[in-house]
Formats: structure tokens, C-alpha cells, sequence
């Protein structure tokens, strides 16, 4: 029977893929990471197969393949689905007739996803960290997908406004570059940018996080694991998968776990959030600048203020947001 990872972009399935097709390592050059912290070292090598198109699916079902591949949902727009008409339940719907596909065809499947206290570090690894070296664009990618913009694009900024550029044809999209006299995302200021994307949260993808949940009573065969599991219980959730997966292991668990927990900086990033939001809501002191808040930060603390509590920030001309409670609160309007 095949056996297939599945996972949204920036969920880990590089790894836990590399994991369950790595025997053993000789030394510490042979693990996977980037200095980043992702495991895009593997996707050079020839074990790695990320089922990304039709033809790939109908390959891999009909081949006899001992390892485990790893699949991301249906992609569009250069690797992001958009619910373009914002129809209900639309991620939840795609990505279950995605996997069913697979299901089907008894495959083992596996699902890694973020929940609501492992978004902000998801979001972070999307928005830094799963893109494409031209080592791996030229080895895996170019004569399938010539033009991948967001992906090949390394600078996260740079990454922010190709991204809201696919938003050209949404009216709030219009909207708010029509307020700023702007044509496109490339003329955003920092601070516009902001903004631009955390609207973009609020009307683009209000359910695609929601639907993980939903997901495990229709596919009761399929093993789910969040990143919450992955981050709170590193070692065990390894071990389990290799259980799930029939994987016979010498790796040194201790020390790849380890290598890896060190370059996810961003991991603790929810209960950060939670604990800065909570500050200024209740407008208790609260000094964050020792977190190194980065503008992806500021776009969910400008997010989650307006929008689940009614705390607008005046910051379209501000490049970089106050790091302590007094001096944000100023900026309320």
C-alpha cells in the first residue's frame, strides 16, 4: 500500500517526510534544514516526490512505491487556492474531495494541519520560509511550472505584495488601492501593506483553517496530526507516525528532534500573540520588543484587533508598529 503525507504549505510534511524515508543519518551533514529551519535540502535529493498535478496522482497511484510522499492540497494561482466567489465551506469541500481521491484508492494516508493555536506559525513558515532555491526550481519545478512567482521569490516582502497582487480582481482588493492611489501591491508602503494583508485574512480565508477540524469524522482511516501535536509532543508524534506508517527507524531521534526543534523560532508565536493581545485589550502594560516582532507579526496583531475586537489601529503611515501597550493604544481611532 502507498503511503502519502498530506499537508498545507508550511506544515512540516518535508520533514516528517524526510524522517520516515531517512534510515539513518552519519552526521550532521545529512540532515535536511536550511538555516531557516525548513527541510528543502531533501527536495534535491532523489527520494523526494511531492505530488503536485494529475498526471503525478495517476502516477503514483498505479506505481508500487515503497516510500512515503507527501501531497499539499489543490493549488492554484501559483501553489495558493483562493475561494474566489466566497463560497461556504469552499477549502473544506476542495480539500476533502482531494483526499478522498486518494482514499479510494487505499492509500495511508496522513494529514499534518495548523489549528487555531498554531496558525501565526504556520502563517510564518508560509510566509518565509516555503519557497524554492534555484537549485530545487531547476531539478523539480521549471519544466512543469515555468512562472511560479510567489514561490521563487525569497525576500518576504517581496513575497507579500506578489501575493496580494493575485487579489487584483476582488472588490475589497480595489477598494483599498483606490484609498491609497496605488495601482498595484508593489507601491503599498510597509504600513498599506499591512493592512492589505490582514484584510486579506479576514476576507480570503475565513475558513480554510476552520475545515482541519472538520475533516477527520468523514475519513476515519486517515491519521490527522496538528502542528500543535508536532510542537508540544515533538517526539512521541514522530513516533507514532512511524507506527502508522509500518517505518522501521535508526535514526537518532533525540538529536534530529532536536536539531530541528532549535530552528523553529517561530513556534511559540501563538501564545505570544494571545499573551500581547490580551495585554492591550485589557490595557494592561505590556513591552514585546524583546520578541522581534517582524511585519508578518504586526499584520496578525493589526488582524486580530480589529477584527475580533473592534480595535482599529491608525498605522497606514507607520512602518513599523510600538512594541508596548501605551504607545499601540495611542493609535486607536
Amino acid at each position: 500500500m502507498n503511503r502519502l503525507i498530506y499537508y498545507p504549505t508550511g506544515s512540516y510534511g518535508t520533514f516528517v517526510q524526510w524522517l520516515c524515508n531517512t534510515a539513518d543519518i552519519s552526521s550532521a551533514e545529512d540532515l535536511p534544514f536550511h538555516v531557516d529551519g525548513n527541510s528543502h535540502q531533501y527536495v534535491l535529493s532523489d527520494q523526494f516526490k511531492l505530488l503536485v498535478s494529475e498526471q503525478d496522482t495517476e502516477e503514483f497511484v498505479s506505481t508500487k512505491n515503497s516510500t512515503v510522499v507527501s501531497c499539499i492540497p489543490p493549488i492554484d494561482h501559483n501553489s495558493k487556492l483562493y475561494n474566489e466567489h466566497g463560497q461556504k465551506d469552499f477549502y473544506y469541500q476542495t480539500t476533502l474531495q482531494h483526499i478522498e481521491y486518494f482514499n479510494h484508492r487505499l492509500v495511508k494516508i496522513l494529514v499534518l494541519y495548523p489549528t487555531t493555536t498554531s496558525e501565526i506559525w504556520w502563517w510564518h513558515n508560509n510566509c518565509k520560509k516555503v519557497f524554492y532555491t534555484k537549485e530545487m526550481f531547476d531539478k523539480k519545478i521549471k519544466d512543469a511550472h515555468p512562472d511560479i512567482p510567489w514561490l521563487t521569490t525569497t525576500d518576504p516582502v517581496q513575497r507579500a505584495r506578489v501575493q496580494m497582487n493575485y487579489y487584483q480582481n476582488r472588490a475589497w482588493y480595489q477598494t483599498l488601492l483606490k484609498n491609497y492611489n496605488c495601482v498595484n501591491a508593489h507601491e503599498l508602503s510597509l504600513g498599506q501593506l499591512r493592512t492589505v494583508m490582514a484584510q486579506a485574512i479576514h476576507h480570503e480565508t475565513f475558513d480554510s483553517l476552520s475545515q482541519w477540524a472538520q475533516l477527520p469524522s468523514q475519513l476515519p482511516n486517515v491519521k490527522f496530526v496538528s502542528l500543535d501535536q508536532l510542537r508540544d509532543c515533538t517526539k512521541q508524534t514522530v513516533q507514532d507516525i512511524f507506527e502508522y506508517f509500518k517505518v522501521q527507524s535508526n535514526l537518532p531521534l533525540d538529536f534530529v528532534l532536536d536539531e530541528w526543534t532549535v530552528r523553529q523560532t517561530t513556534r511559540n508565536r501563538d501564545q505570544q500573540h494571545t499573551d500581547v493581545v490580551n495585554c492591550v485589550v485589557n490595557s494592561q502594560h505590556c513591552d514585546w520588543s524583546a520578541l522581534g516582532f517582524d511585519l508578518f507579526d504586526e499584520v496578525y496583531l493589526y488582524y486580530r484587533l480589529k477584527y475580533q475586537y473592534n480595535i482599529t489601529l491608525d498605522v497606514d503611515n507607520i512602518d513599523c508598529l510600538p512594541t508596548n501597550t501605551e504607545s499601540l493604544l495611542r493609535l486607536t481611532r
